[in-house]
């Protein structure tokens, strides 16, 4: 798609997604990002240099960078990166140029680096809950429900997912906060 028919579809974006206050990230069109004043940009590593997005953006916009090695994470968390991608984990037919990482990839990624990060790539309900215990507390899922017979439902399902793993996470905090200071 050219980028003045991207600039069409990202400015309705941008009005729906400032009137819900959703956050706005445009996929590697840094000129298109400042145009509609997306909220941020992501980039991969075979795309603009995160130096150049933030000159073009400016300092106060999110820009997140694909990785697919514990290496590529270094050096965008040390770039100044908002926030990292991590994968494809599993094989994907929407990240099929890259090879699967694997879940020892999340797990590094939760050990080493300091910034937030997305898992993404081939998530589906068979196997969120392995993400989510390798560490991966955000993911991008995108064939599974776009690809499901009912979008609605599998979306519920992904939320439920996610909703039971943070609320173990959050009993398990304050059963530990209250122990720790009674």
């Amino acid at each position: 798609m050219s980028d003045s028919e991207f600039l069409i579809i990202a400015r309705e974006f941008r009005r729906v997604t400032a009137q819900s206050k959703t956050t706005f990230i445009v996929n590697d069109r840094a000129e298109v990002a400042k145009k509609v004043d997306a909220d941020g940009l992501h980039i991969g590593q075979s795309d603009i240099k995160l130096e150049t997005a933030r000159k073009i953006l400016g300092y106060d916009k999110i820009i997140g960078v694909s990785t697919h090695n514990i290496s590529q994470a270094r050096r965008a968390q040390q770039a100044g990166a908002d926030y990292i991608g991590v994968g494809p984990v599993f094989p994907s037919t929407t990240k099929d140029y890259e090879p699967a990482v694997d879940l020892d990839y999340v797990k590094q990624v939760k050990k080493e680096i300091s910034i937030p990060f997305v898992a993404i790539g081939g998530i589906n309900l068979h196997n969120i809950h392995a993400v989510l215990r390798a560490g991966g507390s955000r993911v991008a899922i995108c064939s599974a429900i776009i690809g499901s017979e009912n979008i609605l439902e599998t979306t519920r399902s992904f939320k439920k997912c996610i909703d039971d793993v943070s609320t173990r996470f959050i009993l398990i905090f304050k059963r530990y906060f209250i122990c720790e200071c009674s």
